[in-house]
């Protein structure tokens, strides 16, 4: 039976580091010794390790009552972090937590706020955001910097995803387990930056878009986007063909400058692109590029500029299945943008947008609606490669 004071670093190892990397729910496990009716945080034991004396640990012994309570953090106000536990309401300076849980519970506070904010200023009919969990890490650890993702439409509930710049032409397939389902190769395509991708319904079939527009060196003056009907797929055997043709490639310049861009998405009523370029500072410019009947395969078409947005660098974006919300992602939280019916993007992004609150990920850059149109999905560039699912209601 390990000590009390071993059981301490255990414990906030696992549970505290561990949630910091997951879902933030509204009961967060803290590990709490009681010592005669006082509260200890283990946190002030973190530094008595195995190697000290025992005379330094036998100080210690006395530690008596639960290693491990469930608690409910309920409030932070004036410098302490307000729990509930067992019917008992608990304080604990937020100075005396490591400097780690500090930042972690400002930022879910933080979140909490703006989730708050945001369920307030939201019409009658908005789209209500719960808290995000996390559903899985993915299995296939060659998706490790996942810069897209999409729903599949073949098949509700799997997954498309890519890596960014550097890697090879592929497609991933995951499910909501995480579980690896294969991957397909992008015949004649290569993977200069990929940033971003996209699903869509149109005249009956299923199709992905990815975005070959990266351009961290602005010096690129033509990016990609290439359009093919989804492949098929089955939700046990995943992807059975390892190679899909491209239908069509659409090369493309913005009609001011160069620009890096990471977020692109598809309005599924006219095929029309929006782009937004990723902007060091707050701001980036939204683009519009309309997909063509027949694209050329000689001709650089023109994206043209219709928005400046005041936000932080945007790292994804998505568009309803309705056509009615585009969601502009960063790397801390994400801002809804609401359409009236067939109203022009310009127009959208002329209006302040609603803020949403999107858990941590490092260097998360990707979003998607699944194909409910209301529950979003995020992964990150980084290993493990997390799937969020942030749920909505109506």
């Amino acid at each position: 039976m390990p000590s009390p004071v071993a059981l301490c670093s255990v414990f906030r190892d696992f549970v505290l580091s561990g949630f910091r990397d997951s879902s933030p729910p509204l009961f967060v496990a803290l590990p709490i010794l009681l010592e005669k009716g006082t509260i200890w945080r283990s946190s002030r034991y973190e530094a008595i390790s195995e190697a000290q004396s025992d005379e330094t640990r036998s100080g210690l012994s006395h530690l008596a009552g639960p290693d491990r309570i469930e608690a409910e953090l309920t409030d932070f106000d004036n410098g302490d972090v307000w729990l509930r536990a067992g019917g008992r309401r608990l304080s604990i300076p937020l100075a005396e937590l490591s400097q780690a849980d500090q930042d972690y519970v400002r930022r879910l506070w933080s979140q909490r706020r703006v989730l708050s904010k945001a369920e307030a200023e939201a019409a009658p009919e908005a789209i209500r955001y719960g808290p995000a969990r996390l559903l899985a890490n993915l299995a296939n650890k060659t998706a490790h910097g996942s810069s897209g993702i999409a729903p599949s439409w073949r098949s509700p509930g799997l997954f498309w995803t890519h890596n960014d710049s550097g890697h090879d032409a592929l497609l991933y397939l995951v499910d909501k387990k995480g579980r690896d389902l294969g991957a397909c190769l992008l015949k004649d395509v290569q993977n200069f930056d990929w940033e971003d991708m996209a699903s869509f319904q149109w005249r009956g079939k299923s199709y992905l878009l990815v975005a070959d527009t990266g351009n961290n060196g602005m010096n690129a003056a033509v990016q990609m986007l290439h359009l093919l009907e989804e492949p098929p797929v089955d939700p046990e055997r995943g992807v059975p063909v390892k190679e899909v043709s491209v239908l069509e490639t659409l090369s493309f310049s913005y009609e001011d400058d160069f620009r890096d861009c990471e977020a692109v998405a598809v309005d599924p009523a006219d095929r029309t692109i929006l782009l937004v370029s990723k902007d060091r500072g707050l701001g980036g410019h939204v683009y519009r590029l309309p997909w063509p009947d027949r694209v050329d395969p000689q001709k650089a078409y023109v994206a043209r500029r219709i928005a400046l947005l005041k936000l932080p660098p945007a790292t994804g974006m998505v568009i309803s299945p309705d056509g009615h919300r585009a969601i502009v992602v960063t790397y801390e939280s994400a801002y809804e943008f609401r359409r009236r019916e067939k109203e022009d993007w310009a127009k959208v992004f002329a209006r302040p947008p609603r803020e949403i609150p999107m858990p941590y990920r490092v260097q998360g850059e990707s979003i998607c609606y699944g194909t409910d149109g209301k529950t979003l999905h995020l992964t990150s560039e980084r290993l493990p490669t997390p799937l969020w699912e942030v749920p909505g209601r109506q």
